[in-house]
């Protein structure tokens, strides 16, 4: 692996555990175990690699979950499925894939949040990148929905209401996070609903 990549991966486990403004450089420089030069030659300074870190977050994120949804298309194709149930079927897998998430060592919440509560007072670059994210999030969930529903636009918001509430609800009950995901059952009845 690069220099660049091995100081994105510690910013970013850093930046995920701490938050962006406990971290400092001189952190990121010590466990990282490169010089504040090098970061600045390939960063820039802090904001350029929290810039960085959120940009190739989001690229792994939408790459996992276009494969998710990708594979439930591919599952459903030879089975003949009303608009509402391939819907529930694509918002299975994008529910699937944010438990999964959930259950995973390193979820500590949703950084593109986190970098939008801390910086959208004073910088621009970075809470664009958040929001840019968040607008992918609800077109993702827009295009699970079968063009044939009605209300598409207001049950994609209102569906992206519940992940992100799923997200920040995760994020506070990580204690807890066994009983969260064990709620699924009445999760896909809520999106159920929503569908109808």
């Amino acid at each position: 692996m690069s220099t660049k990549h091995d100081i994105l991966d510690c910013a970013e486990s850093l930046f995920n555990q701490q938050g962006y403004t406990a971290v400092g450089v001189d952190l990121i420089r010590d466990t990282a175990g490169v010089s504040k030069t090098t970061i600045y030659r390939h960063f820039g300074g802090k904001d350029g690699l929290i810039e960085a870190v959120l940009k190739r977050r989001h690229l792994r994120f939408e790459e996992e979950l276009f494969a998710k949804v990708n594979a439930t298309n591919q599952a459903m194709l030879d089975k003949k499925l009303d608009a509402k149930t391939a819907s529930f079927q694509r918002l299975s897998a994008i529910l699937d894939w944010h438990y999964a998430w959930f259950m995973s060592d390193h979820f500590q919440g949703c950084m593109f949040m986190h970098a939008l509560s801390e910086f959208k007072q004073n910088n621009r670059k970075i809470s664009q990148i958040a929001l840019d994210h968040k607008a992918w999030l609800g077109q993702l969930i827009q295009d699970a929905l079968d063009k044939t529903l009605t209300d598409i636009e207001e049950k994609a918001e209102m569906l992206l209401t519940f992940i992100e509430g799923l997200i920040i609800r995760a994020e506070f009950a990580q204690d807890e996070m066994t009983k969260l995901v064990a709620k699924r059952s009445q999760h896909e009845a809520l999106i159920l609903s929503l569908l109808a």
